[in-house]
């Protein structure tokens, strides 16, 4: 049996621009969706954010490692567990992260959180930032 997780995780696994126009098949026009570096409510601001990312980051592709739902009363919560894959300053670029997707009882996402540590991932890749970081994640860090 396929499950609104198995549909949704294999539509955010060949996520492109193309693909954004079917957005509105898997989540709800309300949808609640939250990453590092963003908050929108509704299903046309969610897509201007990937929009964005194609724009900004170029070609991307998250690879689906894991995925798990736990049902409940109100409709399920899945978890996706994914590994991003790009270019960033011209260099290949991926990392892992986390997604918490709620769905409805009609299968439909009512809210995607993303989860990922966007100052190792991203922002150490930057000079000056990049450096501030990476001192204070040293100097806070156990001793090895």
């Amino acid at each position: 049996m396929t499950t609104a997780l198995d549909k949704y995780a294999r539509f955010m696994g060949s996520l492109s621009r193309e693909s954004l126009e079917t957005l509105p098949d898997f989540v709800m026009p309300d949808v609640h969706f939250r990453d590092p570096f963003n908050e929108v409510i509704g299903a046309d601001r969610m897509a201007e954010i990937f929009v964005h990312m194609f724009d900004t980051v170029g070609d991307v592709r998250f690879e689906i490692l894991h995925s798990a739902v736990s049902s409940a009363a109100d409709g399920d919560t899945g978890m996706l567990y994914w590994r991003l894959h790009s270019t960033l300053r011209k260099k290949p670029w991926s990392f892992e992260g986390m997604s918490r997707v709620q769905f409805n009882a009609n299968g439909q996402v009512v809210s995607h959180f993303d989860h990922w540590d966007a100052a190792r991932e991203f922002y150490e890749h930057f000079p000056v930032i990049g450096w501030a970081l990476s001192s204070i994640r040293n100097k806070i860090a156990l001793a090895a």
